[in-house]
């Protein structure tokens, strides 16, 4: 069997298919990615067929140009503009027009896209391959899909075909990665197939030497992820909001910047561009994140309870999801000053009742099935095609 998995160009989409496209490739099946850059070169990296397609990660680039206000926008209406703005109305068309070609002569038996990819469902479609969603977190909410549908209308009726009321979505497959705490109360209408994407368990590789050289306090992990780390004063006021406390401080701030940028720190705060998180979480008391799915699921792996800082795209509604299940605190754009930052993390590292949330989390999560599961529900899916 082929399987192309299709995403796009974050690595915040694409190291959450990684456990499915190995047990693929372990289970003797042929794989592929197909994406922009970098992503398209990290998959090549890890070891799979490659494709370039579509737009690479400067797309969001041509979205500030296209329409400048995008990034002042309330934050109920980010989620449904960027699935129409960008993940549709500049990515389906760049990407389907490289996939058609890419279907035509790799020929996949199966293609797997992720939820904020919309180019797939219409190749697939368009070829008659059979294809299935791939989660990166909580259900995206129906009527923020009906948005992307109705944008996705155009490009389907270019192509010769009917449009989907949800742009294609839902007819055959989900592979659902959301512990069930986080999950929407909104059922996905589709065959469901759960597959655990993050592991709580600590690198074979050894500390480095300043993890283990730091004082015997509780451990405080600092990310904003790999897109919205280059906004260095929310890293200073959350490094402000913790200096009222006995705490070791490990901040992440991205391979782009500079460490230094952040100025002279005390002896417990470490700041580096990049730490695997296998690496730092298992030696940590909880982490302050923006909110992306894959910090919030992995961190919760982990049974962290979370501050989470949101600053854009999907983070908002992930800060409802772990609010909702009661595993950490949320504070807005307008909440967030380092006092507030001082009080969450205090009522976070005493008020157990958000440390028993986050690890009843962390259970839900080694309790899903492995992504062998999912293998044997996308072959299903292709002998019934």
């Amino acid at each position: 069997m082929r399987a192309l998995l299709i995403c796009r160009p974050l690595t915040g989409h694409y190291r959450p298919m990684l456990p499915l496209a190995r047990a693929l490739a372990a289970a003797g099946h042929e794989v592929a990615f197909a994406s922009g850059e970098p992503i398209a070169g990290d998959a090549a990296a890890d070891g799979f067929t490659s494709f370039r397609a579509g737009l690479g990660v400067d797309s969001r680039e041509l979205l500030r140009q296209k329409i400048p206000e995008a990034d002042s926008l309330p934050a109920a209406q980010i989620r449904p503009f960027m699935f129409r703005e960008l993940f549709v109305n500049i990515e389906l068309e760049p990407r389907a027009d490289d996939l058609m070609e890419i279907a035509g002569t790799w020929k996949p038996d199966v293609i797997v896209h992720e939820v904020a990819e919309f180019a797939g469902p219409l190749v697939a479609t368009a070829f008659g391959i059979p294809y299935a969603e791939h989660a990166f977190g909580p259900a995206v909410q129906l009527d923020v899909i009906r948005v992307a549908g109705e944008a996705a209308a155009p490009h389907w009726r270019a192509h010769g075909l009917e449009p989907d009321a949800l742009a294609g979505f839902y007819r055959h497959l989900y592979v659902d990665i959301c512990p069930p705490s986080l999950q929407t109360a909104e059922p996905v209408p589709a065959d469901v197939q759960e597959l655990r994407a993050f592991e709580a368990i600590p690198s074979s590789e050894p500390n480095p030497a300043w993890l283990d050289a730091l004082p015997e306090s509780a451990t405080v992990y600092v990310t904003l992820g790999t897109m919205y780390n280059k906004q260095l004063g929310v890293f200073r006021t959350v490094l402000e909001g913790l200096r009222g406390h006995e705490l070791n401080v490990v901040v992440t701030v991205g391979k782009q910047n500079d460490p230094a940028a952040l100025g002279p720190q005390p002896a417990n705060v470490e700041i580096h561009r990049f730490v695997p998180q296998d690496l730092v979480l298992p030696e940590c008391t909880l982490a302050v994140i923006h909110g992306g799915a894959g910090s919030t699921i992995g961190a919760l792996a982990f049974g962290l309870p979370l501050l989470l800082v949101p600053q854009g795209a999907d983070q908002f509604f992930n800060t409802e999801r772990v609010v909702a299940a009661g595993a950490g605190i949320g504070l807005l754009p307008e909440q967030f000053s380092a006092d507030s930052v001082r009080q969450a993390v205090q009522a976070l590292l005493y008020d157990e009742a958000y440390r028993n949330a986050a690890q009843g989390i962390a259970r839900e999560i080694a309790a899903m099935p492995g992504a062998a599961r999912a293998v044997v529900a996308l072959e299903r899916l292709v002998t019934r095609a």
